[in-house]
């Protein structure tokens, strides 16, 4: 089982390929970092990931197009809880949420 540092490392590394691969959908809260998003052009294949606090879990998975649709609603359903805000839409909210992996290498 990987440790904290390697999972916030390789999460790292998946967050980046979300940023760059449209559509995505990353968010952020106290107990988690969520990412989903297509790894082909045709987006047919899609990538799910989390990464969670205070433990450093990481769990991923690929997925096909209506299974990522179905766990966007499910991720969704949860907005409430945690707020719009918890939506990555600009590269400053990228920086501050990569900014908590740090956290987990310590």
């Amino acid at each position: 089982m990987a440790d904290k540092a390697e999972n916030a490392k390789a999460f790292g590394a998946l967050l980046a390929q979300a940023w760059e691969n449209t559509p995505s959908f990353i968010c952020s809260n106290d107990d988690y970092i969520y990412c989903l998003y297509p790894v082909d052009d045709s987006k047919e294949k899609w990538h799910e990931a989390s990464l969670t606090f205070p433990d450093g879990s990481l769990d991923q998975k690929d997925i096909d197009a209506s299974q990522a649709i179905a766990l966007l609603i499910e991720e969704l359903k949860v907005l409430p809880t945690y707020g719009a805000d918890s939506i990555v839409t600009s590269k400053d909210k990228l920086d501050q949420v990569a900014g908590r992996l740090a956290t987990l290498v310590s």
